[in-house]
């Protein structure tokens, strides 16, 4: 026996060094990796929600399992970096357009075009109780000329931060194809980990975790950006102003559950204000069906429907986006998700024990 340890064990001393030093170790890594949190929080749930798929992927061609990966991870980059390329580029327009504005000594509202007075039908309505420069809101805004321009500027920084956003969903794709490569070696490790921090729970709360980052990417951010890509390819094609800027708020509306709906409405009525009628209804008809596209989608990318509350969904993805930028707005909803889906399963499994009902 030891000569540092007692006859029942190591004696307390010894045994808080050892958890001092264990935890000055875990915090070190843990500063560490701070920086990488949120592409290797993205990577993960990008991992766990296409494995499935990989798995598919994999016996279609044969076993090779790096083969079905690389393939996997260049059609992900490809599809997320060429819509971001139009995305970015219309919102560096828009950005520079609104800077243009912002920097100038006296703010105004925008004025609509002459011939627009002159005009009939919906123009000459929306021109009629259009704000002049001289209106109530015309000097509201120049009498809160530095609120404007602050509120501006936060929104050009947040739209900045696009471009990096874009950037880390690459680098997280690209990650999280080393991690579908040994997917199950990854598995067995996280099961042995929570085994040996939880008890005999851990393999369900991998189970349980899994299933929820599914259903969330699925029925939630799946529907959320189909119906993104489906509107940003009306906005487009349609020629709409800021169209990125649309898209942007679109993405984020549909996943806070809201929908694409406020942004197809203000769409519909530029269209008919602005466009022939051909065009006009064209227009129309495809974002009357983007609107409700979701009574579609949900159905069969949800399955039988997810346990998360729409405002576990709501804040996670505000919060998301409010501490780590767009690639906020996906992992925020997910991780929220994970933990009301393990923190339930926690207290249903304690009042089962204790012969309690199980919360609703």
């Amino acid at each position: 026996m030891s000569m540092k340890e007692t006859a029942t064990g190591p004696r307390p001393i010894d045994t808080f060094i050892r958890i001092v030093l264990l935890g000055g170790l875990l915090a070190w890594c843990l500063m560490i990796l701070a920086p990488f949190t949120s592409i290797l929080v993205w990577a993960v749930i990008l991992a766990v929600a296409l494995y499935p798929f990989h798995v598919m992927l994999t016996r279609w061609m044969g076993g090779k399992r790096w083969l079905a990966t690389t393939l996997l991870v260049v059609t992900g980059v490809v599809v997320v970096s060429v819509p971001g390329y139009f995305i970015g580029k219309s919102l560096v327009e828009t950005v520079s357009i609104v800077r243009e504005h912002v920097s100038m000594d006296d703010l105004h509202v925008p004025q609509l075009p002459a011939e627009w007075d002159q005009d009939t039908g919906l123009r000459k309505a929306i021109a009629d109780r259009w704000p002049k420069n001289d209106g109530a809101l015309a000097e509201l805004v120049r009498d809160y000329t530095e609120e404007v321009r602050n509120a501006v500027t936060f929104l050009l920084v947040a739209l900045g931060g696009f471009g990096a956003g874009t950037l880390m969903f690459i680098v997280s794709m690209i990650v999280s194809g080393f991690m579908l490569a040994n997917a199950q070696a990854g598995g067995q490790a996280m099961e042995r980990f929570l085994a040996r921090a939880i008890g005999s729970g851990g393999p369900a709360m991998v189970a349980l975790a899994a299933s929820t980052i599914r259903n969330v990417a699925k029925g939630i951010l799946g529907v959320a950006l189909i119906q993104t890509a489906m509107l940003a390819l009306g906005l487009f094609i349609g020629g709409v102003p800021a169209a990125g800027l649309l898209v942007v708020a679109g993405l984020m509306l549909a996943i806070v559950q809201v929908g694409v709906g406020p942004i197809a409405i203000g769409t519909i009525i530029y269209a008919w204000a602005t466009m022939d009628t051909l065009p006009a209804i064209l227009l129309t008809v495809w974002m009357l069906i983007t609107t409700l596209s979701d009574n579609v989608l949900k159905p069969i990318l949800l399955g039988r429907g997810s346990s998360v509350p729409t405002l576990v969904i709501f804040l996670g993805a505000i919060g998301g986006f409010i501490l780590s930028g767009i690639v906020g707005l996906f992992t925020g909803a997910v991780v929220l998700s994970i933990g009301y889906q393990l923190m339930t399963a926690w207290v249903d499994e304690d009042a089962k024990e204790s012969g309690a009902s199980p919360a609703a």
